[in-house]
Order: structure tokens, then C-alpha cells, then sequence
């Protein structure tokens, strides 16, 4: 007869059969095959694989049954330890646990032939506690471990009570010999005897005189040492007198330092000589240079300052998408020709002229060679451009010159030339483009 064909009631009805336990009569522990009719396994007792099977049984019988029993007693005490540990239950019941594998040790391979005779066995070992009812066999999972520890315990604190038993019978011992020589005498509590109108009076032993002398030295040497250190603080320390060569370069010092201050003073005699327009003209030229040398002036506040996009048109950013055209753009630069939506830009590719619409997360900025044209896309100063002075490796940022964006529409700085920024990090600026 064919076998049935996949997916149809047939093979799926085989396979549910398959799936589930069958008679154990028809189960080759040697072989750990099970067969679902008679003739199933007929045909498997017949096969060759059965057949040298069986001859390596026949040669060391003894050896194969004591492991099968072996591990059949195993599997059922693991689950008498850990499933009914200290809980009395029918054998039967954990007999049916047991066969619930399909593939367990069957006990007709072992050298039990019954249940009962396995349940005896674990009694006569000490295993298991069994007792017999009507309704069969009970099994009590014994734990050899847990009795050890307790008679451990026990063992101590019997030590330990004939240790204090020991001491005081020794302390009885020696109490009845100090008896018997009368040098033992047992303590008589009375009540406090006094007369009508008597006074309890306590006094006190005097201070001996040798001792108050011993403190009074003590004292006075203690105060003695604390005027000592209170005299040394107070004295100034004696200034050590020059030799000639130290007179000579402390004269010459101080006339340098005379000289200095002659040439200051006629300096500023000349300063106050001009005119007072000059002097206005020069007053506010300083004003004016000094705005915009400083490097702590504070831009007018951007609403956008704090944000975290930084893309804009004009700018040449680095490619770092790796799997992009097959990696072919990777680290590329490119012009951004758009924006959408803050995040993506389009880019021009300077090599090629591909166009690609990237997410700024696979975008860097690109830092132009010194002298070059930037532009501020992060930070309090964004929106200005101007051109790169100088890089600091070491602090990883960059000495720029802005000469236009918002600070350069105030009334102040519209006439000046530049103002030069310090300390901006690698990621706040970004190269422009330069158009052709």
C-alpha cells in the first residue's frame, strides 16, 4: 500500500497517531522504535537493524537492563524530588508523569517487572517511605540531605548542652568541697537595722597632696610651652643684612623702575598736549575697534539657536551613507540645492553631478581650507558668514571672522569690517559654496 501523500486527512491522521504515545507492547526499547499495530512491528522485530540490535544485547544482557533500570529509577525519583518533595501521593500517579515522554525507559526493559515490585524496591532502599491502601501504592520522597543536616544540628547542640552541663557540674562539684572544709559560707540577706532618728553618712577620701602637686606641675609646664609659641608668633623674624653685589643690583632695579615711570609721565604729558577733537577721534576709533576685536560679544538671540537641524542651501556637506550606490558616495561632498522639511536636503554631487536626497543623520559638515568662506549653522551665532583664521586641533574648534548676518544690521557694527569669533566647535561651521 503507497504511503499517503503530503498535506492530505491521511498523512496528517498518520502523523497525529505518530505524534501521540502508543501501546507499549509494540515499542523496541533497543532500538527506541515505536510501532502503532502488530504487524508494524512484526515487520520491525524481522528488519535487519532490529536483528544486530538484538545480537548486542544477547552478548552483555545483564549490562544493558541495569542501564535501562538505572535510568528509569532516575528519571522517576527527580520527579519525586522535585515535583512531590515532601508529599505523599500514589505511585501510580507519578508512574503516569513518567510515561507522559515518548520516548521514556520503558519498564518492561528494566528488571521490574511490575510497579509494585519497583515500589518495594525504593522502600527496601530507604528511598521512599511506602505504605499499601486499597487503592494502591503510596510513595514519600525522602530527603537523605535535609535528615543530615538536621542530625548534624542535633549532634552540635548536644555538644554544646554536655559542654554547659559539664561546666556547671564542675561549679556544683567545687561548691560541695568548699562546703565540706566549712570555708563556704552562704550570703544571709537582712534588711537595713538602724536606730530611730540615725543618719547614713558618706565621706569621701581627701586628694592626696603629692598628686595635687603632680597636676599643678603639669598645669604650669603646659602653660609655659603656650606663652613659648605665643612669644615666637608675636617676634618678627630679623632681616639678614645685604652683601655689596645684592645692594648694587637692588640700586640698579630700582632705577630702571624710576626711568619707567619718568618716560610714563612724559607720555602722558604729550597725551593731554593734543587737542581735545583729536582726542575725541581717537576715543571713539578705539571704541569701534575694540567692538569688533572682542571675542565675547553676544549676537543679537536667534529663534532658532537652539535647534538641532542645520542644513541650508549653499553649503557643501559630506556624504556618510555607506550603502548608498553601493558605497560609491560614501564620504563624498556635495552642494545642498534644497531643503525639505529641515531634515533632508538635496545634494548636488561636486563629483559627477549625481543629485541625492539624504537625511541630515548621514550628513557632516565640511571645513574649508584656512582663509575659506564659512557659515554658522549652530549655535548662539547661526545665520552669520564670514571666513576661516584659524584651527585649534586641540580643543577641536575654529577662530573665524563673521562679516555679515544679524549682528551686522545694528546700528554699531554696520560700518565695521569684521568681528572675529573664538572657541567654535568643528560642527558649528560649515563650508559655502563658492559660485562660478
Amino acid at each position: 500500500m503507497p504511503k499517503a501523500e503530503f498535506g492530505t486527512p491521511k498523512w496528517m491522521s498518520n502523523r497525529i497517531k505518530a505524534s501521540g504515545l502508543q501501546k507499549l507492547r509494540w515499542y523496541c526499547q533497543m532500538c527506541q522504535k515505536q510501532c502503532r499495530d502488530e504487524n508494524g512491528f512484526k515487520c520491525h522485530r524481522m528488519s535487519e537493524g532490529h536483528q544486530r540490535a538484538m545480537q548486542l544485547f544477547i552478548q552483555r544482557p545483564g549490562q544493558f537492563m541495569d542501564e535501562f533500570s538505572r535510568e528509569f529509577e532516575d528519571e522517576f525519583m527527580k520527579l519525586m524530588k522535585t515535583r512531590y518533595c515532601r508529599t505523599r501521593v500514589l505511585a501510580n500517579t507519578v508512574y503516569n508523569n513518567v510515561v507522559c515522554d515518548r520516548h521514556h525507559i520503558h519498564m518492561n526493559a528494566t528488571i521490574w517487572v511490575t510497579l509494585s515490585e519497583f515500589v518495594q524496591y525504593l522502600g527496601a532502599t530507604d528511598k521512599c517511605k511506602i505504605e499499601h491502601t486499597p487503592k494502591g501504592w503510596y510513595v514519600e520522597y525522602i530527603d537523605h540531605e535535609e535528615l543530615a543536616r538536621k542530625k548534624e544540628e542535633e549532634r552540635k547542640r548536644k555538644v554544646e548542652k554536655s559542654q554547659e552541663e559539664a561546666r556547671r557540674e564542675h561549679i556544683q562539684a567545687l561548691v560541695e568541697e568548699a562546703k565540706q572544709r566549712g570555708a563556704f559560707r552562704k550570703p544571709e540577706y537582712t534588711p537595713l537595722q538602724r536606730e530611730n532618728g540615725q543618719l547614713i553618712a558618706l565621706s569621701f577620701t581627701k586628694q592626696h597632696k603629692e598628686s595635687r602637686d603632680k597636676i599643678n606641675a603639669l598645669e604650669q609646664l603646659y602653660k609655659q610651652m603656650k606663652h613659648g609659641r605665643e612669644g615666637n608668633s608675636d617676634r618678627q623674624p630679623e632681616k639678614r643684612k645685604l652683601s655689596a653685589m645684592e645692594a648694587l643690583a637692588v640700586e640698579a632695579e630700582h632705577r630702571e623702575q624710576r626711568a619707567a615711570l619718568g618716560e610714563s609721565s612724559d607720555s602722558f604729558e604729550q597725551s593731554h598736549a593734543l587737542s581735545s577733537s583729536k582726542r575725541r577721534n581717537m576715543a571713539q576709533k578705539g571704541d569701534t575697534e575694540g567692538a569688533c576685536d572682542s571675542s565675547h560679544l553676544t549676537p543679537p538671540p536667534h529663534k532658532h539657536a537652539g535647534a538641532d537641524w542645520w542644513i541650508r542651501p549653499g553649503i557643501v556637506v559630506k556624504a556618510m551613507h555607506k550603502t548608498l550606490g553601493e558605497g560609491q558616495y560614501y564620504k563624498q561632498k556635495g552642494v545642498v540645492k534644497s531643503v525639505d522639511g529641515r531634515y533632508s536636503a538635496v545634494l548636488e554631487m561636486l563629483e559627477g553631478g549625481a543629485i541625492l536626497k539624504l537625511d541630515q543623520e548621514y550628513l557632516e559638515t565640511v571645513i574649508p581650507p584656512i582663509g575659506g568662506r564659512i557659515c554658522v549653522v549652530l549655535g548662539m551665532w547661526r545665520g552669520h558668514e564670514g571666513r576661516l583664521e584659524r584651527l585649534d586641533i586641540d580643543s577641536y574648534s575654529a577662530k573665524v571672522t563673521l562679516d555679515s548676518g544679524p549682528l551686522f544690521k545694528l546700528q554699531q557694527y554696520k560700518n565695521a569690517s569684521g568681528v572675529p569669533v573664538e572657541g567654535l566647535p568643528y560642527e558649528h561651521i560649515c563650508k559655502l559654496h563658492r559660485q562660478k
